[in-house]
């Protein structure tokens, strides 16, 4: 529940927009894994598709609770990561590049999420969620390499290429946002 009156940022500036970048991108992962389960045609990867959809939209919902909770604004936030790997890749076109993307994305994200816990002086409530992200971003990460190994079976050096491909992209567009956000870069 959203406490009727104001409490004074316990955060810096800096750590806040931190937290609404995260917001914003768990949002935008979200909604994109739900267009793409609305055009799934194999039942268990649209089932799995919902429900990454509905624990990424969650997931926003656990950041904006945070920065409530620690007397932060929602900000909205236009460049998320997902706007950055289109820009830098383009849409990806069909579930296996949405996948494979989405592998790329959420061991970034476990990495990071890794780094940014460790971090002395993060605020308990971020801790707090930092930890229930990490333990739900092993799921994501293990359906999803899954189906890739299943599909390597069959598109053995097609898959590994687009693995190769989005790997790389996400190497630069990382640096990019922890120089911009000011993150201390992790590997």
């Amino acid at each position: 529940m959203i406490p009727a009156l104001r409490i004074p940022a316990q955060v810096s500036d800096r750590e806040l927009g931190i937290l609404n970048f995260y917001r914003a991108s768990e949002l935008h992962g979200g909604l994109i894994l739900g267009q793409v389960a609305r055009r799934a045609r194999d039942p268990y990867v649209a089932v799995e598709l919902l429900r990454h959809s509905a624990e990424e939209i969650t997931h926003a919902r656990y950041w904006a609770e945070t920065i409530v909770a620690v007397g932060g604004r929602i900000c909205p936030v236009r460049e998320t990561y997902q706007t950055r790997y289109a820009a830098a890749v383009g849409h990806p076109v069909g579930v296996l590049h949405v996948l494979a993307l989405t592998q790329v994305f959420e061991r970034r994200v476990y990495r990071h999420f890794t780094e940014h816990l460790r971090r002395p002086g993060t605020h308990p409530a971020v801790v707090a969620t930092l930890e229930v992200m990490l333990e739900e971003e092993k799921g994501h990460l293990s359906w999803v390499r899954d189906w890739l190994k299943q599909q390597s079976a069959q598109r053995g050096a097609e898959v590994r290429q687009i693995l190769r491909g989005y790997a790389a992209a996400d190497v630069h567009i990382y640096h990019t946002i922890a120089r911009e956000l000011g993150w201390k870069e992790a590997a």
